[in-house]
């Protein structure tokens, strides 16, 4: 009787599984993902930067430091965009359980300092932190390509983080632990007329998606997350 209730159970399952192949060449591997949801659970993804470090940024005392850098051109038309990613990625840190040194005196320090990073030492000389990140956006765009009624996120740069280590001399010596280039977009599948949408309020959305782009470098998420 098991082999028969078997056997009729693939027979009706077939059909299912034809709609599914169907429905998932017409949306996406994000159907692929919501199948394996319903099937495994949504499996964990290990950050990035503990694979490559072994370090877990969430475990113990560790501090970091974050600056986020921007293209001047976009901070000519949005003079807080360097600082809102700045902000929204340590945010999203710290309710990951990461510690994390202040926004407001990290910028501080730049406005003090012309502005610009010559050496992630002079950050280390002058906070304690035992890890500086340097989030370079090289490119950042609104709207999609020859499409000025369209809107469609995108940006790209790099990351860099150094280790900061107290010698027996007690002095600080920085060391570069992890590089690392990111290249996204929002939306990922079709972009958004701008008469659905107000630019300040996709802006932020995309701001929202960047952050979370750059931050998930540091802590584990989940894979679900990503669509």
């Amino acid at each position: 009787m098991t082999e028969i209730f078997t056997a009729r159970s693939g027979v009706r399952l077939l059909p299912a599984l034809c709609i599914f192949a169907i429905l998932a060449s017409a949306s996406g591997c994000s159907v692929f993902v919501m199948f394996g949801k319903m099937l495994l659970g949504d499996p964990t993804v290990e950050s990035p930067f503990k694979q490559r470090t072994s370090v877990d940024l969430t475990d113990g005392d560790v501090k970091i430091l974050v600056v986020c850098k921007t293209p001047s051109l976009v901070l000519s038309q949005l003079p807080t965009l360097q600082y809102d990613l700045n902000e929204g990625v340590l945010r999203r840190l710290k309710q990951h359980g990461i510690s994390t040194v202040s926004p407001d005196d990290v910028s501080d320090w730049l406005d003090e300092n012309g502005g610009e990073i010559d050496n992630p030492r002079d950050l280390a000389e002058d906070f304690e932190c035992d890890f500086i990140v340097v989030a370079t956006v090289r490119e950042i765009g609104f709207h999609e390509h020859n499409s000025p009624d369209m809107y469609r996120g995108r940006a790209n740069g790099g990351l860099q983080v150094y280790e900061v280590k107290i010698t027996e001399e007690g002095e600080k010596n920085v060391l570069q632990v992890y590089t690392s280039q990111f290249n996204t977009e929002y939306p990922r599948m079709n972009p958004i007329s701008t008469n659905q949408v107000g630019e300040r309020v996709f802006q932020k959305q995309f701001m929202s998606h960047l952050t979370d782009t750059i931050s998930r470098q540091f802590y584990d998420y989940k894979a679900g997350d990503d669509f």
